[in-house]
Order: C-alpha cells, then sequence, then structure tokens
C-alpha cells in the first residue's frame, strides 16, 4: 500500500506503546566482525564470525548520551578481550537495543561458550537485549525503503540529517571487514594504521548512535540527542 500511495506509513502510537515496558537508563550496542576461510586463531573455526568492535552508547533518564567503544587491531584474537570490555560497557540493567538481534545474540552466545569464566555475564546481557527491527516492521514504512528493512534503508527516511555517505572510508559493514585486514596487515604504515582506526570507531559510533535516534523515534520520547 505505501509503495502505491508514494506516502509514508508510521504508527507512532503503536511505536510508542512497543517500547513502553523498557525504561531508561538503556544502552544502543553493535558489532563488527571479521571471518576467515582458514582460521589464523586458535578456538575458532572456518568463516566463523570473530568480533573485533563494538559500540555502545547509553542515555541515562535524565537525557544524558554517553558513548563506549571497543576496537582492537593487534592482530591478536580479539575475542577475550572484546567480551570483557562488553560486559564492562553494558552496566548491569535497562534494556540493550540492537537491530536484527540475531546477528549480535549468536555472536554473545558462542563468546560464552568459548570462555564460560564469562558466560554468566554475557548471558545477562542476552537477556537485556531488545529488537528495533520488528518495531520498524510494524509500525513503520517509507517508499524510499524500496523493501529493504536494513537499518541503512530506514535511517534516511525517518532520520534524513544522518548520512553514512558523509562518513570518511568506511561507510557500511563490508568496508569494515576490508578496513580491518588492512590495519593488521604487517606492511600497514602506523600512519595509515592510525586512519583505519579513526574511521573504524566514527562508523561504529555512527550505528548506535543511529539507534539512538529509531528509539527516540519509535518511542515517541521528546530528547535533544546530538
Amino acid at each position: 500500500a505505501v509503495a502505491l500511495s508514494g506516502k509514508a506509513f508510521f504508527d507512532k502510537a503503536a511505536a510508542a506503546k512497543a517500547l513502553a515496558p523498557h525504561k531508561l537508563p538503556a544502552y544502543f550496542m553493535d558489532f563488527e566482525t571479521i571471518q576467515f576461510g582458514v582460521p589464523i586463531w586458535k578456538g575458532t573455526r572456518p568463516y566463523q564470525q570473530i568480533t573485533f568492535q563494538f559500540s555502545m552508547h547509553r542515555l541515562s533518564r535524565t537525557g544524558k548520551l554517553t558513548h563506549e567503544s571497543f576496537l582492537d587491531l593487534s592482530g591478536k584474537d580479539p575475542s577475550l578481550a572484546f567480551a570483557k570490555a562488553l560486559i564492562e560497557a553494558a552496566g548491569n540493567s535497562g534494556p540493550i537495543f540492537v537491530y536484527n538481534a540475531g546477528f549480535e545474540s549468536a555472536r554473545i552466545k558462542e563468546l560464552a561458550s568459548r570462555f564460560p569464566r564469562l558466560a554468566s555475564g554475557l548471558r545477562a546481557i542476552l537477556a537485556r537485549i531488545v529488537d528495533l527491527l520488528p518495531v520498524a516492521r510494524s509500525h513503520y514504512c517509507h517508499p524510499a525503503q524500496e523493501g529493504s528493512w536494513s537499518i541503512k534503508a530506514v535511517l534516511p527516511a525517518l532520520c534524513p540529517d544522518l548520512n553514512y555517505a558523509s562518513l570518511d572510508g568506511v561507510q557500511d559493514g563490508g568496508m569494515a571487514m576490508t578496513a580491518f585486514l588492512e590495519a593488521v596487515h604487517a606492511n600497514t604504515s602506523p600512519l595509515r594504521k592510525a586512519e583505519i582506526e579513526r574511521q573504524l570507531h566514527a562508523y561504529c559510533e555512527m550505528d548506535t548512535f543511529a539507534l539512538v535516534r529509531l528509539w527516540t523515534a519509535f518511542s515517541g520520547t521528546h530528547l535533544k540527542v546530538s
């Protein structure tokens, strides 16, 4: 119907109702991963998606937005350090919003399996995850999405001021993987590696800030986040 009419559909009341049970403080989480056909790190499988970066925004009850991140470009297996940093960044309570929860949930389960001593902390994160994708699918649609429910398709219509094309270098997950491989290569100069590190931080932070903006729009919360 949206495609035929050319008009956007947004049931603001229903979206807000869906998110109403999830109170502040809230967290907004996104991962970046790398995979190898032939594993280079002990304890990993062929084509396993290994987490090397996360971004985590936290929105307090008063509307204060803070940000934490993790990125390992050492070339060593980042998994253990990633898991420890994630548990620390996620705090002890409050919803953790993601977009397409299956991805982050699967990575956390894999980490819990690999590192039993951290399993309870990682499972506590799993229990708090709230997926914004079903909220978008059920209550929002814009012709500009062209049938796609990727966050990159939903955002331009809902938050036109957020533009991934404005980012320098890394603008999507595939580019993040390529950038990681270049950064950890032995022939990459320290200057280039530092540039890639900056680009990866900016990209992943944009991903979770986008989640904050989606949540703000869907929940009907009048917070000026920037």
